[in-house]
């Protein structure tokens, strides 16, 4: 069986996992599956990886190293350093999209198209911030919590501002990762703030487990613009 193959089953076997563990209400099967996630996406893309890139490494340390503090659970220090480093990790992923964006005007239309989308963000932001306010039991929690999603708004600029203006298959991973990182992180807080629900954690999960993977697809894609007919 050829090697690509059998990293393959690991990977789906650790989606398993923590399926299992979400299924059951396992918290040790929910983390390990987390953890080992990440060895067989590695040895995957081990010859492609660009080891001398800071930006990807950074990332990457930043979310093994959160995945591993989630192991201690909900105690509010681990909690907060947990989103501490995915915000660093999400600050060098939009580093690594500034350095291939090269500005070009657009239409009236694209432009107003990008401020909607934005402004209609923030608006969606600042009352997702208000309802889990409610729910935080002091003030710090509070301001890390505004301070994350500032991060992923960043994020979600940059990875519109790369994609209009690059149209290139990286940019596309990008925007698709940045997309899955924030779908991800709001179904997480429905879970934490709001209700339990297993079709959230789970389709919480598995749009993160598709964002690590696109993450390592965005870093191991050469800048290349696509021509109209592959966009459409």
């Amino acid at each position: 069986m050829k090697k690509k193959v059998i990293l393959s089953l690991l990977a789906v076997s650790a989606i398993c996992v923590n399926l299992t563990g979400i299924f059951n209400d396992d918290f040790f099967l929910r983390k390990l599956g987390e953890t080992l996630f990440f060895f067989p996406l590695i040895l995957y893309y081990l010859r492609k990886i660009p080891f001398k890139n800071s930006n990807f490494l950074v990332f990457l340390g930043m979310a093994m190293g959160a995945t591993v503090l989630s192991w201690r659970g909900s105690l509010w220090y681990f909690e907060h350093l947990r989103l501490g480093m995915w915000l660093i990790g999400y600050i060098f992923l939009a580093r690594e999209a500034i350095k291939h964006t090269e500005y070009e005007r657009g239409s009236k239309f694209t432009t107003l198209y990008f401020i909607g989308v934005i402004a209609i963000y923030v608006y969606l932001l600042w009352v997702h911030v208000i309802e889990i306010e409610r729910n935080l039991g002091h003030e710090l929690a509070f301001w890390i919590y505004v301070l994350y999603y500032l991060n992923i708004l960043f994020i979600a600029i940059t990875a519109l501002v790369y994609y209009l203006n690059s149209f290139s298959k990286k940019s596309v991973f990008f925007i698709c990762f940045a997309l899955s990182f924030i779908f991800s992180d709001i179904l997480r807080d429905m879970e934490v703030f709001y209700f339990r629900d297993l079709s959230v954690e789970i389709v919480a999960s598995l749009i993160k487990f598709a964002a690590l993977k696109l993450v390592f697809l965005f870093f191991i894609t050469p800048e290349k613009k696509l021509r109209l007919l592959h966009l459409v």
